[in-house]
């Protein structure tokens, strides 16, 4: 068995043939341990590829923007959150002792429909799991049908239709982010070696569920000021991602928070993997949380994330 950070296992790591063997081997695995989410994440991904042939075809725009761009901003996004609860739940088992697989159930008195019993450690996971999957679904639905409308999905309360939808949105996305932070509490109250992870991969779990719950405050206040800008946005804006280039964009707070569950953990897992100095995954931890900082700072007053880019 090869060392972590051997320079074998990480010529390995790295050779093509050998990363795409693991990859399938991963793929399965994370399916069997979490089918909910790991089925939304590949349906998900599936759907971004739909959404980009939709904008191909279709000329429309919505806020100077391609009417699609949004559904496969959302659904490229749930992909790989989805794909990141997969792999989240394998440590979370280690600790349980128990399996979300539907095809060996749980021997129990109180077993749900999957065969997984509601009361324990498992079915805990499984729970919180359907319920982010079911939100996510909903709230997908909802951008698309507004997109095939040709109207806003967000912010949009002019007519009684698009309040209604815009309102079950963010009872599905606080719904979701809930079941998300009950899902990722427990790694909080364990040890690394309990949980059969790395201190660097467990430390950026628990940096990048910080950076998620404060990413998500960022997308509370959004809605409740029903605005993502802080000044006048003008119409200069940065390509796909559509915030503005002149003011500030608390949809950039948003993302580097929300996007911090992945970077963070991947960094932490590569270094132990790699055998990475601490001082580095250290550094990578301190620059990342200082870039969202500074993203919240410059929104704040009211200054785009790239106003130093020259417009012209």
């Amino acid at each position: 068995m090869m060392a972590p950070g051997s320079e074998s296992e990480s010529a390995l790591l790295w050779n093509g043939s050998s990363f795409l063997s693991l990859l399938q081997r991963h793929a399965r695995q994370i399916y069997r341990l979490n089918p909910w989410t790991t089925f939304t994440g590949w349906a998900h991904l599936i759907l971004f590829l739909a959404f980009g042939a939709a904008a191909l075809l279709d000329a429309r725009t919505v806020d100077a923007l391609n009417t699609w761009f949004k559904p496969m901003k959302f659904a490229i996004s749930i992909s790989v959150f989805a794909f990141t609860l997969s792999f989240l739940t394998a440590p979370l088992l280690r600790v349980y002792g128990g399996t979300l697989d539907v095809f060996k159930p749980q021997r129990s008195d109180l077993l749900d429909g999957s065969g997984v019993s509601r009361t324990s450690g498992p079915g805990r996971i499984m729970l919180y799991s359907r319920v982010i999957c079911l939100m996510l679904w909903g709230e997908i639905i909802l951008i698309a049908f507004q997109a095939a409308r040709g109207e806003r999905s967000h912010f949009n309360v002019e007519s009684p239709l698009g309040g209604i939808i815009y309102g079950v949105m963010g009872l599905m996305i606080l719904t979701s982010t809930i079941a998300t932070i009950a899902f990722l509490l427990p790694y909080f109250r364990r040890s690394p070696e309990e949980f059969g992870l790395s201190r660097s991969t467990l430390s950026g779990i628990r940096m990048g569920s910080v950076l998620f719950l404060l990413g998500s405050v960022a997308g509370g206040i959004m809605s409740s000021l029903l605005t993502h800008s802080v000044g006048d946005p003008g119409l200069n804006r940065i390509p796909f991602l559509g915030w503005s280039a002149t003011a500030g964009d608390i949809r950039a707070v948003h993302f580097f928070g929300l996007h911090g569950i992945q970077i963070l953990p991947l960094a932490g897992w590569l270094s132990h993997r790699l055998g990475w100095p601490a001082i580095l995954f250290r550094g990578i931890l301190f620059v990342f949380s200082g870039m969202f900082f500074a993203v919240t700072a410059l929104t704040a007053l009211g200054l785009s994330v790239v106003y130093w880019w020259p417009l012209s």
